[in-house]
């Protein structure tokens, strides 16, 4: 089975690897504690989003339901990059819009699903 090629999936991944490439850059300090959290709410994201495309029905929603708790745990943790400034502002606003797009693209499959 491949991954889908719909915009979720694609910026999903994209999202993925722009942010393996900045964590990259963070303290050896944090590696072990804040970047591998940040690094796994991403990928658990993107876990939400294929296990919920296979599934189906009450199985699916429950899937997206917990995706877009993912997605406000990976707001928050990268508002603390921003704080702990390991992020500039620039690089923050740029992944909030990609997360904030990312959700948007989850809201409507899950809107799909409800009906």
């Amino acid at each position: 089975m491949s991954i889908p090629n719909t915009p979720l999936f694609v910026k999903t991944h994209d999202f993925l690897i722009w942010l393996i490439k900045h964590t990259q850059r963070f303290p050896k300090s944090l590696r072990q504690s804040y970047t591998l959290r940040l690094e796994n709410a991403g990928f658990d994201f993107q876990q939400s989003i294929l296990m919920g495309n296979s599934a189906r029905g009450a199985e699916r929603s429950r899937w997206l339901e917990r995706a877009d708790g993912q997605l406000v745990c990976l707001r928050a943790l990268l508002r603390f990059a921003y704080d702990l400034e390991l992020l500039a502002g620039t690089q923050v606003k740029y992944a909030a819009e990609l997360v904030d797009e990312l959700g948007r693209l989850l809201g409507a499959w899950r809107k799909g699903t409800d009906r």
